[in-house]
């Protein structure tokens, strides 16, 4: 409902911010518990694009405001400091948005055109921005940069943030393919380099039993770590280890936060190091520690030519599992010795697909899946593999095939939907739909 009292005197822009208050303020006033499932759904769309517009015309209002010297008259020392004092932000955040409204406007005018137009939201915008800004403008060219930028704009039609930085590290594998791997390994030596000098441990005891610590390590070595613990505080793990729950809960029956639980996961990692619980040669714990039928195990993809460090791309950067670049020298390293496993692309294999011989799916088939899959496949989930289930499409009671083409991986609870007979199941290319075919019970 818009806003009818005069504001001829106004400049357009306020009468637009006038009339979008009143409209807020009804909106407020309306009642949420009426919406159907469907009208809450193009809600939230609906809310999300507005979020956008909204965002992009306070960065080109911001943007006029630093050009206008807005806050000069007062002698602020800059447009964000002026800006946080008048909306009570904090300053840093105020000066940020002034610097990425700048940029955005200097370099990224499309982007910023996106985002005006509710097609692009601003944490999208804001990884966008970051991977054009990191190409070597020197080597690719302009014409490069402003492909990469409207490539990446396009898939922000079907990607979150978080995927969207996963594509935008790669871009160059898609607008200058023939220099993507020598400009990316550049980049990972670098990194690689600055991580291993950086890391760092401290630790202080407090004087009443216990220490506190901080430590800066490389990314795949966090990766590594992360994926031991993660092994120790499975439902699983922790039901056969101290014989309780298989959800570890709290005196109050609540679920013990994930910090906690991995805190206790990494006590009992020292424990079992410590004192020569484990002999030689043995697998590093967490490494033996199963998660859902397999064990939390880091794998790394890379050919042969790579494995062996001969013949064209030996070179070329390879991933870790959890979606960690590394240079091919360093996965070389690790392969021979580290808690790492190398899938191998060309070299020799173990069966993949065994049919109707196991009903269970294999380690090496588990590990397959989660190179392929990267999770829970049910739309909208992130748990990672280790915490899933390997399911049959078709199920094995109904003639199912224990094969990689008749498996998905799903967490606990997607895996008890996928049977429940109130809904219907729908299998995509390592993706699975839900969508509930009877009502729900109130």
């Amino acid at each position: 409902m818009a806003d009818h009292r005069d504001h001829s005197r106004q400049h357009p822009l306020l009468v637009a911010l006038a009339c979008l208050d009143t409209d807020l303020d009804h909106a407020a006033g309306t009642p949420t518990w009426s919406l159907t499932p469907s009208e809450a759904e193009a809600a939230l769309i609906g809310l999300a694009k507005c979020r956008a517009r909204l965002a992009a015309l306070e960065l080109t209002t911001v943007a006029a405001a630093d050009r206008a010297g807005v806050g000069d008259a007062t002698g602020a020392t800059s447009t964000g400091a002026h800006w946080a004092k008048l909306t009570h932000q904090t300053r840093a955040k105020s000066v940020a948005t002034v610097r990425h409204a700048a940029a955005l406007e200097a370099r990224h005018g499309t982007v910023l055109a996106a985002m005006a137009a509710g097609v692009v939201l601003p944490e999208q915008a804001e990884v966008i921005t970051r991977a054009v800004d990191a190409l070597p403008v020197d080597r690719v060219g302009i014409a490069v940069v402003d492909t990469a930028r409207t490539h990446l704009l396009q898939l922000a039609g079907s990607f979150d943030a978080v995927e969207l930085k996963r594509l935008g590290d790669r871009i160059l594998d898609v607008v200058a393919p023939e220099i993507a791997d020598d400009v990316e390994r550049d980049r990972l030596e670098r990194e690689e380099a600055a991580a291993a000098a950086a890391a760092s441990f401290t630790i202080t005891r407090d004087g009443h039993g216990k220490a506190h610590g901080r430590f800066t390590i490389p990314t795949a070595e966090a990766d590594m770590l992360t994926a031991a613990l993660d092994a120790l505080t499975a439902p699983r793990h922790h039901h056969a280890t101290h014989g309780t729950e298989p959800v570890p809960v709290d005196q109050h029956g609540n679920r013990v936060p994930r910090p906690l639980r991995r805190g206790q996961a990494f006590c009992e990692y020292i424990r079992t190091r410590h004192g020569g619980h484990r002999a030689a040669g043995e697998a590093a714990p967490g490494t033996g520690v199963q998660a859902g039928g397999v064990d939390a195990t880091v794998t790394v993809t890379l050919d042969l030519a790579q494995l062996t460090g001969t013949g064209p791309g030996a070179d070329a950067p390879v991933s870790l599992s959890t979606g960690t670049r590394m240079t091919a020298a360093k996965a070389r390293l690790w392969a021979c010795g580290a808690g790492i496993v190398p899938v191998v692309l060309g070299g020799a294999s173990q069966p993949l697909d065994v049919g109707r011989t196991r009903r269970y799916f294999t380690k090496t088939q588990r590990l397959a899946l989660a190179r392929l899959q990267g999770g829970c496949t049910a739309d909208g989930c992130d748990w990672p593999p280790s915490m899933c289930h390997a399911h049959h499409r078709t199920p094995w009671h109904a003639g199912g095939k224990t094969d990689l083409a008749d498996g998905y991986l799903l967490c606990p609870r997607h895996h008890a939907r996928a049977h429940d007979p109130a809904y219907e199941t729908t299998y995509h290319r390592h993706r699975v739909t839900f969508a509930r075919t009877r009502p729900i019970r109130t």
